[in-house]
């Protein structure tokens, strides 16, 4: 009897493992490739033949713009800022959202050569695209083929996944993060899982609840316990890393998450809720119950799919809890549950009919996957197609107002290219990126000329101190700040009193060049005597 195999027996079990690894990957990168495709096809679609690409929908997607500005501003005066490089805004939200997404602009810009809002739509749908493709692998991995496919085209053909994954809005970027530390999590790279995880909390605030919930998830069953070290190592050492960007750069380590959720959950810049938002409530509700049950039910028993499953039904409970019960219900409109904060959830809505009806049931009573579980996932499919109505309902009256908005901003761009204030500083209103947007793509105005009226002397007048009441300091600071700015054009809002006021007390530092009627602003010249010594100082002493 031969105990032992022979040398030549050992290296066909050698190179039969090899091959048999080798056809895995091919086989991975092929199903890669073909979700992919599947799940690119109707975004570049909806992008480039049913939708504006310039117009990502404004008044409803407005922040699409607030984004760009960041980045481009963020390019244009920010990377040389006298105190170093950082992200720059007209707004004061420069680091509101995370460094992430205008870091990757800016170089996405800086490769490009352009500086087209496209191309924060196609950075959106890449990761789009990305969050399909790893919910098959993970599903994959998990379940099965069978369940992956269903639940990786419902995802790619979900029509509130298709509008804002091309949107350019940055959820698409932190579920892509978040399900991609998952997938690393399951494929036992526990380094890569906190690495990811780490960085979807510099894409999306929220991502700071959701990773830290993913990384305390990963560590509550007895098993992976060699991938633990290097998921805390990952993801501390990138958040560590972030919190002392923040603390260098706000004096708050924790920034985004702060007011993204604890100050603006709390009312600090919120407004009044109306009855008809608070009968959004019994819906999210609901919501917010079957989340809470099913992220329990995840954590006590630990089913296959945990990590994905936590992600999931956390995903639920902060998006029903935040818009339910907390001041940001004060944000709901009608169109809210086919936007952004839901897309999501509807996916892991059909990661969830993808696995009852093609594994756990089949399971459960020891038959394969039929023709009935495969045709209930059609038909969620199919009727899902539904929401293209609601979808076309709110962005198709949105193409009359970038219109407006386009033209304005080709006025605008027009008059401030006129002698004697071209080259010099334009002073602007702080809240329309997309008139920012405008003057930069179309008129070619250079964003290192654009100057924020949020900075000027009225945005630091003290409480209770008025215009009205100290006319003779309140114009000598106004006089110091539009002359150390250089600004020789200025665009007031109508409902703007203190300037509208200023241009009255002081006509002769104004000339009057035209309205703009859309935004709703007067745009006038500017010409101011230079301050004397002594006269900025004692002013700005005044008002501080």
């Amino acid at each position: 009897m031969r105990l032992l195999a022979r040398e030549d027996e050992v290296e066909d079990d050698h190179v039969d493992e090899i091959d048999l690894r080798l056809q895995a990957a091919a086989s991975a990168w092929r199903w890669t490739i073909a979700v992919a495709a599947v799940a690119a096809l109707p975004r570049l679609l909806y992008l480039f033949v049913f939708s504006n690409p310039e117009n990502p929908g404004l008044g409803v997607y407005d922040d699409v713009w607030h984004h760009w500005q960041i980045a481009y501003l963020t390019k244009e005066i920010g990377l040389g800022a006298p105190d170093g490089p950082r992200l720059w805004d007209l707004k004061g939200l420069d680091y509101f959202w995370g460094i992430l997404h205008p870091v990757l602009m800016v170089v996405v810009f800086a490769v490009t050569g352009s500086i087209d809002i496209v191309l924060l739509r196609l950075v959106s749908l890449v990761f789009g695209v990305l969050a399909v493709v790893l919910i098959f692998h993970i599903c994959r991995r998990i379940w099965s083929t069978q369940v992956a496919i269903a639940a990786s085209f419902l995802a790619a053909l979900l029509p509130t996944s298709v509008m804002n994954d091309a949107s350019g809005m940055l959820e698409p970027i932190g579920i892509a993060l978040c399900l991609l530390g998952i997938w690393a999590w399951v494929d036992g790279k526990g380094w890569w899982s906190g690495l990811a995880f780490g960085l979807a909390t510099m894409a999306r605030a929220e991502a700071w609840l959701f990773s830290l919930g993913l990384v305390v998830a990963a560590n509550l069953r007895r098993v992976n316990l060699r991938q633990r070290p290097g998921l805390w190592l990952g993801f501390a050492g990138t958040l560590g890393l972030y919190m002392l960007i923040f603390q260098a750069k706000t004096g708050n380590p924790i920034y985004p998450l702060w007011w993204n959720f604890f100050a603006n959950a709390l009312g600090q810049w919120g407004t009044p809720i109306t009855s008809a938002q608070v009968g959004a409530r019994p819906a999210l509700a609901i919501v917010l119950a079957l989340g809470l049950a099913g992220l329990g039910w995840a954590l006590l028993y630990h089913p296959n799919g945990y990590m994905l499953f936590t992600f999931g039904f956390g995903y639920w409970v902060f998006t029903a809890g935040m818009l339910g019960f907390t001041s940001f219900l004060s944000t709901w409109q009608w169109w809210m549950p086919i936007s952004r904060r839901f897309e999501f959830p509807y996916e892991f809505a059909g990661i969830l009919i993808a696995v009852v009806c093609l594994y756990a049931v089949p399971r459960r009573f020891g038959f394969p996957p039929s023709l009935l579980g495969w045709s209930a996932v059609a038909a969620v499919l199919i009727a899902a197609q539904l929401l293209w109505i609601p979808i076309s309902h709110a962005f198709a009256p949105t193409e009359r107002a970038w219109n407006a908005t386009a033209a304005d901003a080709t006025v605008l761009a027009s008059w401030y290219e006129m002698q004697p204030q071209r080259g010099h500083a334009l002073a602007v209103p702080p809240d329309r990126p997309d008139m920012t947007y405008g003057l930069a793509r179309l008129g070619g105005v250079d964003g290192k000329h654009l100057v924020s009226e949020m900075y000027d002397p009225f945005g630091y007048l003290p409480a209770g101190y008025t215009y009205q009441g100290h006319e003779s300091t309140v114009n000598n600071a106004l006089q110091c700040w539009l002359d150390k700015n250089d600004v020789r054009m200025i665009a007031i809002a109508n409902g703007d009193a203190n300037r509208m006021l200023l241009r009255q007390l002081n006509p002769g530092w104004f000339v009057d060049i035209g309205e703009l009627p859309h935004v709703g602003w007067h745009v006038d010249g500017v010409t101011v005597p230079p301050p004397g010594t002594g006269e900025c100082q004692a002013a700005q002493a005044a008002i501080r």
